[in-house]
């Protein structure tokens, strides 16, 4: 059997929706703890450190990652197994030189570096979170080598229960003994060690490695892996100036770790229920399924594919944003105790820019079905935007100018790469789907007026709101969000068991 048949296919699918949310779920019990447990200035020093991550990611890529995921299949369906396992570990070893010789600079001019971003007293917590960091990007290979052997029951597995071993060590340590940002470490660092030892073992007992007729890498191949991989890097370096954490060190700089932490706090969340949304949940089957059109003989398949994804992504990110910009202050104060609840306001803003980038996944799916792989790299040059409306806005508005530059070049970016597919990325009935989200949550807003003038307390205003929200909800997604041709092509690409569940919450009839 073909190690891509739709039997695994299904199987990697299936166990994708059961292990993610578990996950994901403890990737957010474990923030609510983290922002709770910590000091402010803590989780801003905490959330400082882990933005050199995407910079390690960036600076020391040599698109290591990309070209592993592009070949690996490509070897595993040509039945090369040895092949691909000699990718694996080659740019497992690549990675790990890389990165350690970024860590090592950054170490070397500790003293030059660490008084800009105000963190010269944490150079021995540094030695630690550079041992994380070599971790996680170990992890980040066997991630992507066990899903390209469609070995997501292990990989998946592994990570929910990495994400749950931190959540419940932080809850222990926290109100067991008291949590600082050293413990916090040493519980991320072993954390990281469970992760990958667990990733290797899957990887070596499950992962069909000794079958394939060549050897070694020809220098034809190596010259066309590393062509491929130059490219990448650039794009990879690309992405760094639009990522959020990025914007912390220019916040640290102009304001103080505390600011840090309230905007890591606001843009942390956001990012996060972004990810648990159904279109980003189940991007991975969604990609594959629009990649299989040709958008030349399907041009108005094509469009209704984008269509139905344009809703998709503003279904819930419209609704979710009303939601916190209604209800913020006791979302703050009773989640997160309180924590950063000056700067609560603030989540609007963040929110808002959420809802509208939400189109991200539609308009970036187009380009790559076109092979606009040169449009997407030239919008990276958002990113200067970015830096510069940093430096500008950071010093007259504080965070909030944080929020608005990197929310505006975020979409600004997505509009450039849709001016360029806008021929196919056509949303058919965007004045229809919009009149229905003005009529139904314009009210929403009245509601929530009207329960805050009610002068409960948090608690009981968070779980009011909440359920008026649910009410509203219901209605939008059962009375006009979707059209009826959205339902049914919703139903004919998930015709399985799970038809069942998509009906009970109304997204087909």
């Amino acid at each position: 059997m073909t190690i891509y048949s739709k039997q695994r296919a299904r199987r990697a699918v299936f166990h994708t929706l059961a292990l993610r949310p578990p996950g994901q779920i403890a990737t957010v019990v474990g923030y609510v703890l983290l922002v709770r447990l910590l000091s402010e200035a803590e989780y801003g020093i905490y959330n400082l450190f882990y933005a050199l991550l995407p910079l390690l990611a960036s600076g020391a890529s040599f698109g290591l990652e990309h070209t592993l995921r592009r070949y690996q299949p490509e070897y595993l369906k040509a039945g090369e197994h040895r092949l691909a396992d000699l990718l694996v570990r080659r740019i497992g070893l690549l990675r790990l030189a890389s990165t350690a010789a970024v860590l090592g600079l950054v170490y070397a001019f500790w003293a030059d570096l660490a008084p800009i971003f105000k963190i010269e007293d944490y150079r021995s917590l540094f030695l630690l979170f550079a041992v994380i960091a070599l971790t996680h990007f170990q992890c980040s290979i066997l991630t992507i080598a066990l899903s390209s052997h469609l070995l997501q029951k292990h990989s998946m597995g592994v990570q929910a229960a990495f994400a749950v071993l931190k959540a419940v060590a932080y809850a222990a340590v926290g109100y067991g003994w008291g949590l600082d940002l050293r413990l916090v470490f040493w519980i991320d660092l072993a954390a990281y060690l469970v992760l990958y030892a667990g990733m290797k073992y899957y990887y070596v007992t499950c992962a069909e490695r000794s079958r394939g007729a060549q050897e070694g890498l020809p220098r034809s191949e190596r010259w066309r892996l590393f062509k491929y991989g130059f490219f990448y890097n650039f794009n990879d370096a690309g992405t760094l100036p639009l990522q959020t954490r990025t914007d912390n060190f220019f916040i640290v700089y102009y304001l103080d770790p505390v600011a840090v932490g309230a905007y890591s706090f606001a843009t942390r969340l956001s990012t996060m229920i972004y990810r648990v949304t159904p279109l980003k949940f189940l991007e991975s089957v969604v990609r594959p399924l629009f990649f299989s059109l040709d958008y030349r003989a399907n041009a108005e398949r094509v469009k209704s594919y984008f269509t139905l994804l344009m809703n998709a992504s503003l279904l819930f990110m419209v609704p979710i944003a009303l939601f916190v910009a209604c209800f913020h202050r006791p979302l703050v104060d009773v989640v997160f105790a309180g924590r950063f609840l000056e700067y609560s306001p603030l989540l609007t803003i963040v929110f808002a820019f959420a809802a509208l980038n939400a189109i991200d996944v539609p308009v970036t799916l187009v380009a790559q079905l076109k092979e606009k792989a040169h449009v997407l790299l030239a919008s990276k040059i958002f990113g200067l935007y970015n830096i510069a409306g940093l430096v500008v806005l950071i010093p007259m508005l504080g965070i909030a100018g944080a929020m608005l530059a990197s929310g505006s070049a975020v979409l600004m970016k997505n509009l450039f790469i849709w001016w360029f597919v806008r021929d196919i990325a056509v949303w058919k009935d965007a004045s229809r789907f919009l009149g229905v989200t003005l009529l139904i949550w314009l009210p929403f807003v009245g509601a929530a007026a009207l329960v805050r003038l009610l002068e409960t307390p948090p608690l009981a205003e968070l779980v009011i709101g909440a359920g008026v929200w649910a009410a509203f909800f219901g209605a939008y997604v059962r009375f006009g969000a979707l059209s009826a041709e959205q339902r049914k092509l919703i139903s004919t690409l998930f015709p399985g068991r799970e038809t069942k569940l998509l009906r009970a919450f109304g997204f087909v009839h």
